[in-house]
């Protein structure tokens, strides 16, 4: 029997190391997967943190909104919607009402709604009239044209519950928004 040539075999095995397949030892896998896990870990609460700083930022715009819609009715007809609790039988015709003086002045009845309440009492449905609530309570001024004006730090509306970790929200006369432990004597 013949040998193979020397430069067949070498073509062969030449050939036989360019088909060759590579693959990741377990330990390799391994070491991926921790890595992955690690990085998750890390990752998860500062995905948290900028959710719930999003929703406060968003609360912050719509406490803007509310009171550019206020502003605006204040301007239209000389004095402070007349819209106290103590008038109405229920917490949803509170709302509606207020919902209703504001909304020709662009106010929608979403940014009555904090983000955040409204994922803590599991997204129910703020646009049926029926279920009409406010996550934002206005200060109560009388008729007088100048009487919310008259106060810079007086709060037009205070976020109804202390959600974002550093007390309610509150928006002043002069458009300054706060949180209540910042301004709050101790």
């Amino acid at each position: 029997m013949a040998k193979p040539s020397r430069r067949r075999s070498r073509l062969r095995n030449a050939g036989y190391r360019s088909f060759r397949v590579t693959a990741f030892t377990l330990l390799e896998l391994l070491i991926v997967i921790v890595i992955i896990g690690i990085l998750a870990t890390l990752l998860i609460p500062v995905y948290g943190h900028m959710r719930e700083r999003a929703q406060k930022v968003q609360c912050m715009a719509n406490l803007r909104g509310l009171y550019v819609g206020a502003d605006l009715y204040v301007q239209k007809n000389g004095s402070w919607p007349q819209i106290f609790l103590k008038n109405f039988t229920t917490g949803e015709d509170y709302a509606n009402a207020w919902i209703g003086a504001l909304q020709p002045f662009g106010i929608e009845r979403r940014a009555w709604i904090c983000p955040t309440i409204q994922e803590l009492l599991h997204n129910p449905n703020y646009n049926d009239p029926a279920l009409a609530r406010i996550d934002y309570v206005s200060t109560g001024f009388d008729d007088k044209p100048t009487s919310p004006h008259q106060w810079p730090r007086q709060p037009w509306f205070i976020e109804t519950g202390d959600v974002h970790g550093n007390g309610n929200l509150i928006i002043f006369t002069d458009g300054s928004i706060a949180e209540a432990k910042n301004v709050l004597p101790k």
